[in-house]
């Protein structure tokens, strides 16, 4: 199976599975077994699941890996939950008021919160708040949940502010903890923010897109959604055009119905290929790596390849257009950008003294 119709067999199976009711199982034997691995790798099994367990296929090898990853991911989501009230808990007693995205405010909106597998507790605080909310979750009392306050997708890709989002943004329960989560507007338009800069890579970001698309409210304000700038705009519909493309979301009646012949050609195989690999390697080089391989040009070569950004990372990190242009030239220039930052490394590096010879 080629890396596009791999991915393609992804999107199939994933197809419709955060719905109440599905749509009909429509893949092979064979394929189902070659992609279990992609699912397993990429977050998507617990949903592989849903779609494959009331299907002729259930007591399948391939399905019974399936089968148990989204016993796991039940079990995970439970100890998420209690993670996720002790936070915010935490973060409130010493006055920060913070607000949860991706995560438990996307699980929710799933016919089960186990058919989204948890990750890190993802939330954004005011600016003069950063220090004090980091200073809480680096001490004791916050050492055992994982948390992550730096979103790049907020902060830098995004043009509102956080006091906008405040504004708009919601009180929800979870067992008599009070969660605040993001406006749909401003949730949609941030996970599409967030897969594009990632490359696309996990089919399950795509599917927290095409729920959050589908459960919006019946006043969902789109030119909220998309914002004032006409490229962000662009980005965000192109994303939303993916999900009805590869997952089958429906966009009917929505202004993205209108933009699906404005998609760049390069867009789709870039996303497809990505999801081919599950483990694709998102570090950048440190220069430790880069002295240990010193002498081993393949290895560094490796290192370099295995780190060359898709069309779709390098357009977006460099706040490219999505348009019929080469997508080489972005390419080169993210990398040449990735390495201007190793320099101060290169320097110091240069500066050890050598170590001695035995």
């Amino acid at each position: 199976m080629s890396q596009f119709s791999s991915g393609a067999a992804v999107g199939r199976v994933l197809a419709g599975a955060w719905r109440s009711t599905p749509p009909n199982f429509a893949i092979s034997y064979e394929e189902l077994n070659q992609v279990c691995p992609l699912l397993l790798g990429s977050g998507g099994a617990a949903l592989g699941w849903r779609r494959v367990r009331h299907s002729e296929f259930a007591n399948s090898p391939g399905a019974s890996r399936l089968r148990e990853a989204y016993y796991s991911s039940a079990i995970w989501t439970a100890l998420h939950e209690i993670d996720l009230a002790g936070i915010f808990t935490l973060l409130r007693s010493a006055g920060v008021e913070p607000i949860l995205i991706k995560g438990w405010a996307l699980a929710r909106l799933y016919p089960e919160t186990a058919l989204r597998p948890p990750g890190d507790i993802d939330l954004c605080v005011a600016p003069q708040q950063q220090d004090l909310a980091e200073s809480v979750t680096k001490s004791p009392e916050a050492s055992e949940y994982c948390i992550d306050l730096v979103h790049e997708e907020v902060g830098q890709m995004d043009d509102q502010s956080f006091d906008l989002l405040y504004d708009r943004s919601q009180l929800v329960d979870l067992d008599g903890h009070q969660i605040r989560i993001l406006g749909a507007e401003d949730h949609l338009r941030i996970l599409c923010l967030h897969f594009l800069k990632h490359g696309g890579y996990r089919p399950l970001w795509l599917c927290d897109i095409a729920v959050a698309l589908e459960s919006r409210p019946a006043d969902f304000n789109w030119s909220l959604c998309l914002s004032e700038s006409r490229r962000r705009a662009h980005w965000v519909c192109c994303a939303l055009g993916l999900a009805h493309q590869l997952l089958g979301a429906r966009i009917e009646g929505t202004p993205v119905e209108a933009t699906l012949t404005d998609q760049p050609s390069w867009l789709l195989p870039s996303v497809l290929k990505r999801w081919s690999n599950p483990y694709p390697v998102h570090l950048p080089l440190i220069m430790d790596q880069i002295a240990s391989c010193w002498f081993r040009p393949m290895d560094l070569l490796k290192s370099l390849f295995d780190r060359w950004p898709s069309p779709l990372e390098a357009t977006i990190r460099l706040r490219g257009s999505f348009n019929e242009l080469p997508r080489l030239p972005y390419q080169v220039a993210n990398c040449l950008c990735r390495a201007a930052k190793l320099l101060p490394q290169l320097q110091r590096l240069l500066r050890r003294p050598a170590t001695p010879s035995s």
